[in-house]
């Protein structure tokens, strides 16, 4: 199955595909249903919104954006991206700092970063919840980090998943570090497959229909090479 696709660098051309990829993947996912919900934000603003901020992270650094690409037809299949172990420098501390102070100031003057008609209590839970698992579990100095990974529908079932993140994780054994991610119910399986284990969990009731919304802090040790 390797063969007929090959992983590459992602590149700002890329990002309406990675944008269209992420919004087919998560349709149904009922943490975006419950901060997005359908009858209240435009498709198109939430798409503008997830968009730029893709294009943000693109920009990052100490981070690495891959996609699986067909190379039948040229496709992306799936991408995923990875933040890279390092130690911030104090002109990255202090920018990191003043956007979060930005970012209080704008809350408090009743501006939102997110779309209109979003659930802003539900997406800054989840906002929150995941700054607190990372500053329970994630070292950034010497663990890597797994922002995304996400198949299109239409290349689901056929590995594409194992292979980006295997990709990611061969850099990890390489380091001996470990690694570090937020699983939905969907991705669970295959982060235990390759070796992640569980050690928290974030969940809420979401209401209605769509239940306990769950994500799952895991973290993978390093698997040393045979000599």
């Amino acid at each position: 199955m390797s063969s007929a696709f090959s992983i590459q660098p992602c590149t700002p051309a890329d990002l309406p595909v990675l944008t269209d990829i992420w919004r087919d993947s998560f349709a149904n996912d009922p943490f975006l249903l419950a901060r997005w919900p359908e009858s209240q934000v435009d498709p198109a603003a939430l798409y503008a919104h997830v968009k730029n901020a893709f294009s943000k992270y693109l920009e990052t650094p100490h981070t690495k954006y891959w996609k699986a690409v067909d190379t039948s037809t040229g496709a992306i299949a799936g991408w995923t991206h990875w933040g890279m172990p390092h130690t911030p420098t104090e002109e990255e501390k202090e920018k990191e700092r003043l956007e979060k102070e930005k970012e209080q100031r704008e809350k408090e003057e009743g501006k939102s970063k997110f779309p209109a008609g979003s659930n802003i209590e539900i997406c800054e839970w989840k906002s929150a919840g995941w700054e607190r698992m990372r500053e329970k579990w994630y070292r950034k100095e010497d663990m890597y980090l797994v922002y995304f990974l996400t198949v299109s529908p239409s290349y689901q079932r056929r590995g594409i998943g194992n292979l980006l993140l295997s990709h990611g994780l061969a850099w990890a054994d390489a380091a001996g570090q470990k690694t570090y991610l937020e699983a939905t119910v969907a991705g669970r399986p295959l982060y235990e497959k390759l070796g992640f284990k569980g050690v928290d969990v974030m969940e809420r009731d979401l209401g209605g229909e769509l239940g306990i919304g769950r994500n799952w802090t895991m973290i993978r040790e390093p698997v040393a090479k045979d000599p």
